[in-house]
């Protein structure tokens, strides 16, 4: 099974930009347009809150348990239900793609029944997540190729975990990166003896961006939209030195890589490692080649940019810690960075 995960990757980061439109739009995964209301009635109307009743609690990042809490996607907030009381809101594709998972057993995931689909947009590879549902449409299968809009489940409830009232039923959606397609070895190597039910698929190795402000830039820039751009506009919160002149991110991402200069490439012919840059939420967007040796001896990696009005203003985030005059990776985010550069060729 685990070939077969990889096959599909392999499919997705090789083939598919030969097989659908570079200038591919997003949709809303649902019927619920109250996102572009850009009032309070709107928001209350898109957002499925938690239990607490907060409608904030529903968007993406530090908007849980007073900031305390990251909530890696979107909750949108039912529109339609059945006799039974039970949401009925079809799902549909974000963008062209290919079903790259299924997981059909609700029983095994906080997800509970979900399914991903996998893009490639502008040279980015970008996953879909789709959680909670109720149903997956029969004509839904791994390897299918999806049009944007085209249906593919139904809202539903499901969870391993507590039970989603019938007022708060919603689709959690996500628009994440996978962290590294050798997560299963990764996974075995650092966790033995522990079950991994869903390979690369498994939600500790998928980052996620902000779904709803790539939909409203979208909406403002119309054709004028870039996925690229929005990765290059993301607000930094720290750089990180990256002591590995190649792991498997890298060549996955290769557009978010920033070109060398001649100065940069003064000290030495040939790359020695990458500075990394990450958005207030750890997610890397941009990747900058190094020559010559610049790390600190026996570092895997090291900070070397903190933006302090960031770090004191999301709480959530928590990749780095102070460390006497500077800063460190916590605990961890060691372990994250462990998984992004693992490469089971070494």
């Amino acid at each position: 099974m685990n070939m077969i995960y990889r096959l599909i990757l392999l499919c997705l980061w090789l083939g598919l930009g030969s097989s659908f439109a570079e200038d591919l739009v997003f949709h809303i995964p649902t019927p619920n347009r109250a996102l572009f209301d850009g009032t309070e009635e709107g928001n209350k109307a898109f957002f499925a809150p938690t239990t607490s009743g907060i409608w904030q609690s529903g968007r993406y990042g530090c908007t849980r348990t007073a900031g305390w809490q990251f909530h890696e996607g979107i909750d949108i907030l039912w529109t339609q239900k059945d006799r039974k009381g039970e949401p009925s809101d079809p799902v549909f594709a974000t963008a062209d793609g290919v079903i790259c998972y299924i997981n059909d057993k609700p029983g095994l995931s906080n997800y509970g029944r979900y399914l991903i689909i996998g893009h490639r947009i502008e040279g980015i590879e970008l996953y879909s997540l789709y959680a909670h549902l109720s149903a997956i449409d029969s004509e839904v299968s791994l390897g299918r190729k999806v049009l944007a809009g085209a249906p593919i489940a139904t809202m539903g409830r499901s969870s391993n975990a507590a039970r989603i009232a019938p007022y708060r039923a919603h689709l959690h959606f996500e628009l994440a990166m996978v962290i590294n397609e050798h997560f299963d070895d990764w996974f075995q190597t650092r966790k033995p003896g522990q079950i991994n039910d869903h390979g690369p698929w498994n939600g500790r190795n998928l980052m996620g961006l902000d779904p709803e402000a790539l939909f409203k830039e979208q909406w403002r820039l119309g054709k004028a939209f870039s996925l690229l751009d929005h990765f290059k506009h993301q607000d930094i919160y720290f750089k990180l030195k990256v002591d590995s002149p190649s792991f498997p991110w890298l060549k996955r991402y290769a557009a978010l890589i920033e070109p060398a200069t001649s100065d940069d490439q003064s000290q030495s012919a040939e790359i020695s490692s990458y500075e990394l840059s990450f958005n207030a939420f750890g997610l890397p967007v941009a990747a900058k080649p190094l020559f010559g040796k610049d790390l600190e001896k026996s570092k895997l990696w090291e900070v070397s940019y903190v933006n302090e009005a960031i770090h004191k203003a999301f709480k959530c985030s928590k990749k780095i810690e102070p460390k006497g005059d500077g800063y460190q990776l916590s605990s961890a985010a060691d372990e994250w960075m462990d998984l992004l550069t693992f490469d089971v060729s070494r």
